[in-house]
């Protein structure tokens, strides 16, 4: 069934042309993972496709109902959660999700008080439970903690109707998709595979077009090196020619030389292959003379209108690389806010007085809607023509640094704030989710450059390739309080594993008892008196229920 005909789609915004006759259809079962560099236009496909953005030309066709979950989210922040959910026809269904999105207890609080990656889930849940046949999904895993991942992997794979992604998530569209569409060069690429297969099929080409065109080239130069050296014997006959042999020796050489030109005019040209301008990353590596220890954190605690977390302690030392994880709404984003002064709290936080810190906030609030590129840059250095070297290596290249930063996508505003850090001069980097938004080439750059980097970090990702690459030490904030994991992210899950299994066995363990002492209560409840009857029957429920809970 058809559920969406894009045909021949075509914007522009000014002079720069986005996209150029877009066309694909999207069936029942479709399971489509959208992709490309930041700026291509993906976003702006999907807005076009739900009506919030006017085309250029060409026409869309929508054979069903569409749910969109936007990469910002944007509602009132003074509404509860329950209020912008508003009335589902299947509430059921919509419980069983909230449940599992563990957004079940945040109905009653105002979305004010939701971090990024509980709002995500929020949308996607009421999303899903308005039961659309089409889902357009723009980055539905930046900001969530990897449970909730699981979640809404599962939940999009068990969904029958047809599913556009964008996503930057190479794990997640691998678990997702069955085809990739690539958008560049303002086309769209069509693979039929997951996002593995596609990065395997793209290589393959690349390779193919590139062996064609170094075979072409040296074809190429061995005709016309040929045709050179045929000219210059025919040249020499005809300089030396007394009589009509040498005469006629010097026209058949001119003859071969025509034929060799002849036949390099007939070659089928080849363009050398395109190469796109990467983003090339490179953090001052020069270590400021502060103290070993640059922040101790001592019985911090902080509340909103719930208990965020409580009494943890912490150091960060020149030489840290610490990836923070934890659930949504466990107050990853909140404890960086906390270091930067963003937020008040109870306990002690010393500071070393000669450290300078970078801050990378998830919702990029350190940048001005309203200011150019070239004069946010600015404000942290005044050297235009250094300012501008920087921006290149991010490919903010001739006019591109003029442009307002609201025109900007997230990506491109990603790299804005990274450019910042670059010329900050900083000993400590606090990033939160430091490749959202970006595309996968750009999260490559980004990972290595933070590899280099000699200066401490403490970083929030759910990006799984950058913390098991970057992270030394593993913090998790699980039951308002402070896990450390004094190594990196292997150490990290293998652990987990051992306190899991150890719970599992515990609560089997429970289980049997409670099934124990019910099996007992009914046995009693056969001949006791009416007053012990009571008494056991109360027993017995509430057993009952907690087992049920257990299991």
């Amino acid at each position: 069934m058809l559920y969406m005909d894009v045909n021949n789609i075509s914007k522009s915004i000014g002079s720069l042309k986005i996209l150029d006759s877009i066309s694909f259809k999207l069936y029942k079962g479709d399971k489509v993972g959208l992709i490309g560099k930041n700026g291509v236009g993906k976003s702006t496909l999907c807005k076009i496709i739900i009506g919030e953005t006017s085309k250029d030309n060409g026409n869309i066709s929508l054979l069903g109902k569409v749910g969109y979950l936007p990469q910002s989210i944007k509602t009132r922040e003074d509404i509860k959660a329950e209020d912008f959910i508003g009335k589902i026809y299947d509430y059921n269904y919509l419980m069983d999700l909230l449940t599992k999105l563990n957004l079940k207890d945040l109905m009653k609080q105002n979305i004010s008080t939701l971090s990024g990656g509980e709002r995500t889930k929020l949308c996607f849940a009421k999303t899903m439970a308005e039961k659309p046949d089409v889902l357009l999904l723009d980055e539905p895993t930046n900001q969530l903690d990897w449970e909730s991942m699981s979640v809404i992997e599962d939940y999009i794979n068990k969904f029958n109707g047809a599913v556009l992604i964008i996503s930057h998530d190479r794990f997640f569209l691998d678990r997702t998709v069955s085809q990739i569409y690539e958008l560049e060069n303002m086309k769209v690429n069509l693979y039929r595979g997951n996002y593995s297969f596609y990065a395997s099929q793209k290589r393959i080409e690349k390779e193919k077009v590139l062996l064609e065109y170094e075979e072409y080239m040296k074809k190429k130069r061995a005709l016309e090196e040929a045709a050179r050296k045929q000219m210059e014997r025919s040249n020499k006959y005809n300089n030396i020619s007394v009589n009509d042999f040498q005469r006629h020796k010097a026209s058949k050489i001119a003859k071969r030389s025509k034929a060799i030109i002849s036949r390099l005019e007939n070659m089928e040209e080849k363009e050398k292959p395109f190469k796109p301008k990467e983003v090339n990353i490179k953090l001052d590596q020069r270590i400021e003379k502060t103290s070993n220890v640059l922040i101790r954190a001592t019985n911090i605690s902080k509340s909103f209108d719930r208990l965020i977390f409580k009494d943890i302690s912490f150091t960060i030392e020149k030489e840290s690389r610490i990836a923070l994880l934890g659930r949504n709404g466990s107050g990853k984003s909140t404890l960086l806010k906390t270091i930067m002064g963003k937020e008040t709290f109870q306990g002690d936080l010393s500071i070393s007085p000669s450290l300078k810190i970078g801050y990378l906030s998830q919702g990029l609030e350190n940048l001005e809607a309203d200011s150019t590129v070239i004069d946010e840059m600015k404000k942290v250095h005044s050297d235009e023509t250094y300012i501008r070297t920087i921006l290149g290596a991010m490919l903010f290249r001739n006019d591109d640094v003029y442009k307002n930063i609201e025109i900007l996508s997230f990506g491109e505003k990603v790299r804005v704030a990274f450019s910042k850090l670059i010329i900050e001069d900083n000993c400590l980097l606090i990033l939160d989710e430091p490749t959202n938004f970006l595309d996968i080439p750009t999260s490559e750059a980004i990972e290595e450059a933070l590899l280099s980097y000699k200066g401490a970090i403490l970083f929030v990702s759910h990006d799984r390739f950058l913390v098991k690459k970057l992270a030394k030490e593993i913090w998790e904030l699980e039951s308002k309080k402070l896990i450390k994991y004094l190594s990196g992210y292997d150490y990290y899950l293998r652990k987990k594993d051992e306190t899991e299994s150890s719970a599992e066995k515990n609560v089997k363990e429970e289980i049997l008892a409670l099934e124990m002492r019910l099996s007992h209560i009914s046995f009693k409840l056969l001949s006791c008196s009416e007053t012990d009857k009571k008494i056991l029957e109360s027993e017995y429920f509430k057993i009952a229920e907690k087992l049920r809970n257990l299991k």
